[in-house]
């Protein structure tokens, strides 16, 4: 039995009492394939990465090319991987590059201000106590991973946000898979260690943090679950202001309680907050009346943080509910929103849906679904506007080595096949509209 061990469904696991079971798929992942099949059946040649890879860091280095280390290669125990790989968008391939210093799922990756990427936290396999305060330093330059500093506490379903100043910060999170954490620190880079910056005014995990152009840093939403009354999804927000190093409710509620949700900084400073699950569910009685129910229903919802106002405000809706996803905002400054969680039977997969916000309209536009369905993937922004969306739990709950890349200008995503990728001449597969 392959267990799916991956941050959402670990968090997922605390909502439900038990870690949730993929199918009965056979053995683990093959080596990367030749071929991938997509969601429309068809079966192609095609660019991947040098290994399967779900709930791995990924990020844009300052040359455009893209680091992705660690995270899953097969969600069974054991799975954990130190390998690290990079794409390079102007050979169109992926090559390895030095490992990190010991297997990391689910770390937080920041690019700092001289070049490097601090990884931190996340987990070393799957178990209780499996959190890691551990943090590493990527050189692109070089090519290798060295420790830094570790965290004071272990962590996983944190935060990690670049302040101005170039330190990072980092908040929330399990530091055993069961106990919520309030605490935050700060990582300097200049010294290569850690400090204390204070409680949240709630301990929070699976929340979102979005630096403001303030410089201070919304955090939102989360979950904790250690409480004695069942998991509790929360509705409220703070900000942490790094110049005073404290915490600060605000006044205004969200929308909705999310949980899992996906966040980002929109081009005219307010913050998008995306998906998730409510932990609070209406139910229309049989002779009229709602009365509200402790459940986890994914959400279709968005909305933004104005800072000015201190207020957040609904935008239009989503087509689908997208609990996990991934964001990544384009060159316009729109967002795209791809994959997610969704349960088929008794089985969890990934979703090939994909949605497009529009800041000016306050409006979700609908593209193509993607080739292959996906959770806990990656989306990265590259130099000429294209997505990387890579990896993750695929539509049959295994964990893919594939990869597609999402064209704004079309509107449209894109399977590249290994032999045209060298020359830059896309094998385009159709997608269904």
């Amino acid at each position: 039995m392959k267990f799916v061990r991956l941050f959402g469904l670990r968090h997922v696991a605390a909502l439900t009492g038990a870690l949730l079971l993929a199918a009965c798929s056979g053995g683990e992942v093959a080596e990367q394939p030749a071929y991938i099949t997509t969601q429309q059946g068809a079966r192609v040649e095609a660019l991947t990465m040098t290994t399967p890879r779900a709930d791995h860091s990924a990020i844009a280095l300052q040359d455009g090319r893209v680091l992705i280390a660690g995270g899953t290669v097969n969600a069974n125990v054991g799975g954990v991987t130190s390998s690290a790989e990079i794409y390079d968008p102007n050979a169109h391939s992926f090559a390895a590059t030095g490992s990190m210093t010991g297997p990391r799922q689910g770390a937080t990756a920041t690019l700092l201000n001289d070049g490097r990427v601090l990884l931190a936290g996340g987990v070393r396999n799957i178990g209780f106590r499996s959190q890691l305060a551990s943090a590493e330093l990527y050189d692109p330059v070089a090519g290798t991973f060295t420790a830094t500093g570790s965290m004071h506490t272990p962590r996983e379903g944190h935060t990690a946000t670049l302040l101005r100043d170039g330190r990072v910060f980092v908040a929330g999170g399990s530091d055993n898979g069961t106990h919520t954490l309030s605490s935050a620190e700060i990582y300097d880079p200049a010294t290569g260690t850690w400090s204390p910056a204070g409680h949240m005014t709630v301990p929070r995990v699976a929340h979102v943090a979005v630096p403001l152009r303030n410089g201070t840093v919304l955090i939102a939403g989360g979950g904790r679950a250690d409480m004695p009354g069942g998991y509790i999804v929360y509705q409220n927000a703070e900000i942490f202001d790094p110049a005073t190093g404290q915490f600060y409710p605000v006044s205004a509620r969200m929308k909705s309680d999310r949980v899992g949700a996906a966040a980002v900084l929109l081009d005219d400073g307010r913050a998008l907050i995306v998906g998730g699950k409510s932990g609070k569910v209406l139910i229309t009685g049989p002779y009229g009346g709602t009365r509200t129910i402790n459940s986890f229903a994914p959400l279709n919802t968005a909305e933004v943080y104005d800072p000015e106002s201190s207020l957040f405000a609904a935008t239009g809706d989503m087509r689908e509910p997208h609990y996990l996803g991934r964001l990544a905002k384009l060159s316009d400054g729109s967002v795209l929103v791809v994959g997610g969680w969704q349960i088929q039977g008794p089985v969890v997969i990934g979703m090939a849906d994909a949605e497009v916000f529009l800041p000016e309209s306050n409006s979700f536009t609908k593209p193509p679904d993607m080739h292959v369905a996906r959770l806990q993937n990656s989306a990265t922004l590259l130099p000429d506007g294209e997505v990387l969306i890579a990896g993750g739990i695929d539509g049959q709950s295994l964990v893919t080595s594939s990869v597609e890349f999402y064209l704004p200008r079309e509107h449209r995503f894109l399977v590249r096949g290994e032999s045209s990728a060298s020359a830059a001449s896309p094998a385009d597969v159709p997608a269904s509209m």
